[in-house]
């Protein structure tokens, strides 16, 4: 298991478009779950609704897992979205 804890920035709040994106990046390695938590709420990234409905924005710290075969490479994909994007 990888994983990565991030500091929300830059005026960000999740919604679907980008819970969407994070979807798509996770898709790419079905063989990897990835989830990502943020208190007591948790969610598979694949599932976009959930992700979207977590609340996430500016000053929130997330963490994100990734569990399995090509769990390496989605957490560096994941890891360089939020940086891109967030």
């Amino acid at each position: 298991m990888k994983e990565f804890t991030y500091l929300i920035k830059n005026n960000f709040a999740m919604h679907f478009g980008p819970a969407g994106r994070l979807a798509e990046l996770a898709r790419c390695y079905p063989d990897t779950t990835a989830i990502i938590e943020m208190g007591a709420r948790t969610a598979n990234i694949s599932r976009p609704m959930k992700v979207a409905t977590m609340g996430i924005r500016e000053g929130d710290i997330v963490k994100v897992t990734a569990e399995g075969d090509s769990e390496v490479e989605l957490i560096d994909v994941l890891y360089q979205y939020f940086e891109d994007a967030m």
